[in-house]
């Protein structure tokens, strides 16, 4: 059995930076990876001979961490393709409207900036100022957001609107949700426009090259310390430290950091049995689901159109998509995705039929030169071994306030990691990278 300070379970950007942080600090570390990549919901693949990210993708102005990582391995992040005119089709109004500004029809614009109202006071009594839990925050943890949207919102555009981004933010759907945890992206100032918003908000930029070269550069400067095609199956501690058993091996240390979903986490034996806490909450603490997909073409033809290749629409089964055409070069490229309900109804299907139906939600908006691209790839994260799931967790109604800290407090020697960890970037690679640091900085304090 081989020994270290801390073993790290998972290769993604939380586990990695975790690593990378202790490693620095004269700390032994070994990262255990079940998959055979690093990276964890950050993936390559090659779509017309270009490297593009399958999964997360874009890095905001805000996201000072993964910023400053990219600078340090010299990675550029560019904006993302805004020019022109997005499309929305919601709730049987169809339109098209620029990056600044909107051309909802009156009542529903001014039907969504009520709804906004409404959440934000919602926000104001069911959170303190510090973040923590107000005296409201029960009787909204108790039902769910699809509720409060029927009783509440009586626009047709509106209430899609609503729908259709809590499937692109949370890849899950509005009767998922708890209505707390909703209303939670409007205590933060501007977080729930952040999160929808392109330029300055969550899509402002993506990187040359992709994003998940930064793991591989991390992963890289850890060497030997990653040992990938190495799934945990059992951790076993004591008053003295942990044994993890995966299937490269045992490992001896003093803690462990687990960075995994916490749905995935829980596949993980554990001797003594985690908290009732933890383990509860783990398995009110799924996964949304999501399919994305990239699309190349000869040139950008819905330019031409003067269209951005953004569009909204609930008419569709894929969707949102956006423009992704090289920086340089005539060529065109499309990105999008099968959210929540849509990828669940989806990922089973032939992947023929999948393509044929991206291919003509595409061309209902952009024609038929939709039909013809000259490459295509997907990643079907809900069957994927040891991801299973989308961007980040879906809290139902309860989780929040019977298990508010669960996800990220210790058991014993066992720490936790990953971006649902995080408070202020759940669900980003900021969070990730945030709670990795986290974790290093408690474990460089007792070890």
């Amino acid at each position: 059995m081989q020994r270290v300070d801390v073993v790290v379970v998972g290769a993604g950007f939380a586990g990695l930076t975790a690593a990378r942080r202790l490693q620095r600090a004269g700390v032994s570390v070994i990262v255990l990876e079940a998959d055979d990549r690093v990276g964890g919901r950050t993936m390559p693949g090659r779509l017309a001979g270009r490297v593009v990210d399958l999964g997360g993708q874009w890095v905001a102005p805000d996201h000072t961490r993964l910023i400053s990582l990219a600078r340090e391995f010299g990675v550029e992040a560019y904006p993302q393709y805004v020019d022109g005119n997005n499309i929305y089709d919601l709730g049987g109004q169809r339109g098209t409207y620029k990056l600044n500004d909107t051309d909802l029809p009156a009542t529903s614009l001014k039907a969504v900036q009520e709804t906004v109202n409404k959440l934000t006071a919602l926000a104001t009594s069911a959170f303190t100022v510090t973040g923590d839990l107000g005296r409201h925050a029960a009787g909204l943890d108790g039902g769910t957001l699809e509720s409060w949207l029927l009783a509440n919102v009586f626009d047709r555009v509106a209430y899609s609107y609503f729908r259709l981004m809590v499937r692109a933010t949370h890849s899950a759907e509005t009767y998922e949700t708890s209505l707390l945890a909703f209303v939670s992206l409007f205590a933060g100032e501007n977080h729930f426009e952040h999160m929808t918003s392109v330029r300055g908000g969550a899509q402002d930029s993506v990187f040359d090259g992709g994003v998940w070269q930064l793991a591989d550069r991390m992963a890289k400067e850890l060497g030997t310390a990653v040992i990938l095609g190495s799934p945990v199956r059992h951790i076993l501690q004591d008053d003295q430290g942990v044994t993890v058993r995966s299937d490269q091996g045992d490992w001896r240390g003093r803690y462990v950091v687990v960075t995994a979903p916490p749905t995935m986490a829980n596949r993980i034996q554990v001797t003594p049995p985690l908290s009732s806490q933890r383990d509860a909450c783990a398995q009110r603490s799924p996964l949304g689901n999501v399919i994305k997909v990239h699309l190349a073409y000869s040139r950008p033809f819905w330019r031409d159109q003067g269209l951005s290749g953004q569009v909204l629409s609930d008419q569709t089964d894929f969707g949102p998509w956006f423009d992704h055409s090289p920086r340089k070069g005539g060529s065109g490229a499309l990105v999008g995705f099968y959210n929540g309900a849509t990828a669940h109804k989806w990922a089973d299907r032939d992947p023929i039929e999948r393509r044929m139906q991206c291919l003509q939600d595409v061309a209902k908006y952009f024609g038929t030169a939709a039909l013809s691209p000259t490459d295509y790839i997907e990643e079907v994260w809900g069957r994927s071994a040891f991801h299973r799931g989308g961007y980040g967790t879906v809290s139902g109604p309860g989780v929040i306030t019977t298990f508010h800290d669960a996800l990220r407090e210790p058991v014993g020697r066992i720490h936790w990691a990953g971006t649902e960890t995080d408070a202020d970037y759940s669900g980003y690679i900021e969070g990730a990278i945030r709670s990795g640091e986290n974790a290093a900085a408690a474990l460089r304090k007792l070890v």
